[in-house]
């Protein structure tokens, strides 16, 4: 999925390790805008027609409408056409995957009025609207893999895409598994370190995915007030919530909310996070503020 990939068992059943990597690349093939076979590539290419897809493509589009609902609108899969005009056209980590294309945006559709026939495992996509599964995608992807692990007799798993973690079952530690924070401005530094017992975690970042666009550096956050490449004051929120697509939703709605509202948005959602704005200042949720700030403070001093 174009990111840097991490898995860790505890006490894994005989060819965990290897079902998890073959099932990422499955999902992979299915969702990415990059594979010009994917079911989301497909059904980009074909607007307002039945396309028969995976009923893990199902599965995600539901999630996608739902992060919509959550967020309040502030998550939005339907920006590719925004994405693409502002230079994303190929994969960051691999520029020969290259995004096939789609028609112009029409603003009057949401990703809501994606139609799903579950009973025939096939969608239509209405003309004008394009999905990009994004960071939703890797938050699915971790949380359908250690699910399917635990389940499976694994005792625990953690599966890291990108960032965007999920884990489930015995933790390592008392503590829960380690999640370090990273600072954006000096990625060697570590601002703080979470332990996670379950659930998932989500970093949205406007320094991770960067590049120039007719003499203009860009990145992958697109404000859905605007329709445009976000001008946020926040580098990277972190979230921890009950799953990864839960997370990185949130994620993305808390930096698009600014360092002013980033974490009255988490509190109120009853989330736990870390923001850091562009000149480095960290701020947290109310029940991790005392520790991070400290820690953070003495880290960047």
């Amino acid at each position: 999925m174009a990111s840097g990939t991490q898995l860790l068992l505890v006490d894994p059943v005989p060819g965990a390790a290897g079902w998890a990597e073959s099932r990422l690349r499955e999902l992979e093939a299915r969702w990415s805008r990059f594979v010009d076979t994917s079911d989301i590539t497909t059904v980009n290419q074909n607007p307002d027609s039945w396309v028969p897809v995976s009923a893990d493509t199902i599965d995600l589009i539901r999630t996608m409408q739902v992060a919509s609902t959550v967020t309040g609108g502030a998550y939005d899969p339907t920006f590719l056409h925004r994405l693409l005009s502002a230079g994303y056209t190929s994969s960051i980590d691999d520029p020969d995957r290259m995004t096939i294309a789609v028609d112009s945006p029409c603003l009057t559709h949401t990703v809501h009025d994606v139609r799903i026939d579950s009973s025939t495992s096939r969608v239509m996509v209405p003309a004008g609207l394009s999905l990009d599964p994004g960071g939703i995608g890797k938050g699915c992807a971790a949380d359908l893999i250690v699910s399917a692990l635990v389940a499976g007799g694994t005792a625990g798993a953690l599966v890291s895409i990108g960032g965007d973690i999920a884990a489930a079952g015995t933790t390592p530690t008392a503590e829960g598994w380690h999640v370090h924070i990273e600072d954006p401005h000096r990625p060697a530094q570590v601002v703080a370190t979470l332990g996670v017992s379950a659930g998932g975690v989500a970093t949205s970042s406007t320094r991770s995915r960067r590049w120039l666009h007719e003499g203009a550096e860009q990145h992958h956050i697109i404000d859905p007030a605007t329709g445009t490449v976000s001008t946020t004051d926040l580098a990277t929120v972190t979230v921890v919530a009950n799953a990864g697509w839960l997370a990185e939703a949130h994620a993305t709605a808390a930096l698009l909310a600014g360092r002013a509202a980033a974490i009255d948005y988490l509190d109120a959602h009853g989330l736990t996070g870390v923001a850091i704005d562009t000149t480095g200042a960290v701020s947290a949720t109310v029940d991790i503020a005392d520790g991070v700030v400290a820690h953070a403070v003495g880290v960047t001093a």
